[in-house]
């Protein structure tokens, strides 16, 4: 299959269809932007001589790759001993209406409000996947390319920009019917990341699943062990090709046990929430269409669970056994890092 592949963004906003998956210092930057959630998707176990096939393309899968996935899983997945063939995907992302088939940060003019102003390091990697090895990016880039998502952006282009990954200049229609001048990069070429800020941005995006991981993930993933991921009957709950979205309020629960400086910034973080859950819900109300109803619901049942983990952080909680001074300083440094 093709292996180099360049891009030429115009920042047409067809890959800002939906609220990206953000870390928590990110949705705590953004609070009165983006509701906050915890998305858990299933990863299965990728197997030598496996094919990945998109359209044309297509790659079998060797041990090197196979021992690349491994290694990511192994630094921000989960495991079940019940499942050895899957990891558990444990993320925070932004939440809001689907029939909107925008994110919330996406400006009047098709542009995005936040792109100097504290981008999500997820969408700075766009359209590269930091869950996928280098190696593999390629494939990546080649299902996208052929993906309904991307019809018409022509930003993703097979082949190198230019010799030796240097960028060059070209025109482009932008969103807003604006012409643009685009920067043409080589991202990947001969199993590398070639673009050193995208590979920068891949870097940043695996260094934060693997703090959210350490500060909290694992708190939540062995609080929902007995009830989702040691249960076989459970675990159906979990989409095999998406997420099941859950509150934010675990995450913040574990985060605040750290200190008291932690527990005041959650406790800040779910008043602003619940003001933008209002809001939220407000206009969808206004809006009346049917299909927005399952929505609505569950953003008020993510305000109840707010209402209720504000009562519950009334007061200084009982701190973790994680709680020694240089840990909390770290996780109040990590929350503030934004």
């Amino acid at each position: 299959m093709v292996s180099a592949f360049s891009l030429a963004c115009s920042a047409c906003g067809k890959c800002c269809n939906s609220p990206p998956s953000m870390a928590l210092p990110e949705l705590f930057r953004h609070r009165d932007r983006f509701v906050g959630c915890i998305a858990i998707g299933r990863v299965t176990r990728r197997r030598a001589g496996e094919r990945v096939t998109f359209g044309a393309h297509y790659h079998v899968l060797d041990d090197a790759d196979v021992a690349a996935f491994d290694t990511l899983a192994d630094a921000l997945l989960h495991r079940s001993p019940l499942l050895a063939d899957q990891s558990f995907s444990i993320a925070t992302q932004g939440f809001d209406y689907p029939s909107l088939a925008c994110c919330p940060a996406l400006a009047d003019d098709g542009l995005c409000a936040i792109h100097t102003n504290g981008k999500p390091s997820l969408c700075e990697a766009v359209p590269l996947d930091p869950m996928v090895p280098d190696s593999m990016q390629h494939v990546v880039l080649a299902a996208r390319n052929a993906s309904s998502a991307y019809f018409g952006a022509n930003c993703i282009r097979e082949g190198e920009a230019v010799q030796h990954g240097e960028g060059c200049e070209g025109t482009a229609t932008a969103s807003n019917d604006a012409h643009v001048r685009v920067h043409i990069v080589t991202l990947v070429a001969n199993g590398r990341v070639q673009d050193a800020s995208a590979q920068e941005a891949v870097q940043r995006r695996r260094a934060q699943l693997a703090l959210d991981r350490e500060f909290w993930g694992r708190t939540v993933f062995e609080l929902l062990r007995g009830e989702l991921f040691d249960s076989p009957v459970a675990l159906a709950r979990i989409p095999a090709d998406g997420y099941l979205t859950i509150s934010l309020v675990p995450a913040l629960l574990a985060v605040a046990r750290y200190s008291d400086a932690c527990r005041v910034e959650c406790v800040a973080y779910i008043d602003s929430q619940l003001a933008l859950i209002e809001r939220n819900v407000k206009h969808a109300l206004q809006r009346r269409r049917p299909d927005d109803r399952p929505v609505t619901r569950e953003l008020r049942a993510f305000a109840d669970a707010y209402a209720h983990a504000k009562d519950l952080l009334a007061h200084p909680p009982r701190m973790s056994d994680n709680t020694a001074p240089s840990a909390a300083r770290r996780v109040e440094s990590w929350l503030r890092a934004r």
